[in-house]
């Protein structure tokens, strides 16, 4: 049995307005409705092997949560970050690694997971100027020259010790005390 309306409705395909028969057609035509349900089939491919994909992945990142040690590769992969990034916390002394072979570095997973663990705080010592006097400091020259210390060694390790600096102008001072203790 035909039916006698005509509806006007819009093609969920192609976009057109057409003339329907009943009132639950989708498609203008045949081809119309062909199509959509190729491209329907095509999504649904799609998308189970984007699941796929994923688990495969996933299941990577769950593989890498259970060794103790890591590569650099697997160690960026886990801070999903680049090789040179890791290179570049490893040198920072940041992460600690070993040089098991010329080019196998080996990073400890307990390295990855201290990255996170908030820093202690430091305690803001107070102003220099009000303890030390000047005549009772190193000008930075002067330890160089005194200890044969380049520059970058000599800052690394009032750094490293947290000894304190007092900055005049261009100058930095440091307590005599302190460095004669260390350099000694």
């Amino acid at each position: 049995m035909s039916s006698n309306i005509k509806v006007t409705r819009i093609c969920q395909f192609c976009g057109q307005e057409f003339e329907a028969r009943t009132t639950v057609t989708k498609f203008c035509s045949h081809l119309c409705s062909q199509r959509a349900y190729k491209a329907a089939i095509r999504d649904q491919k799609v998308e189970k092997s984007n699941k796929e994909v994923s688990a495969i992945k996933s299941a990577a990142h769950e593989h890498l949560k259970v060794k103790e040690f890591l590569t650099v590769r697997e160690a960026a992969t886990i801070l999903n970050s680049s090789r040179q990034t890791i290179y570049t916390l490893i040198n920072s002394g940041r992460i600690k690694a070993s040089n098991i072979k010329l080019k196998k570095t080996l990073i400890r997973r307990e390295e990855i997971d201290r990255l996170f663990v908030p820093e202690p705080v430091t305690v803001v010592v107070p102003d220099i100027q009000k303890v030390v006097q000047i005549e009772a400091c190193y000008h930075m020259a002067e330890i160089q020259e005194k200890y044969h210390v380049s520059e970058k060694a000599l800052y690394d390790l009032i750094k490293r010790n947290k000894i304190p600096k007092l900055k005049m102008g261009k100058y930095a001072y440091v307590p005599k005390e302190r460095i004669d203790q260390l350099l000694k």
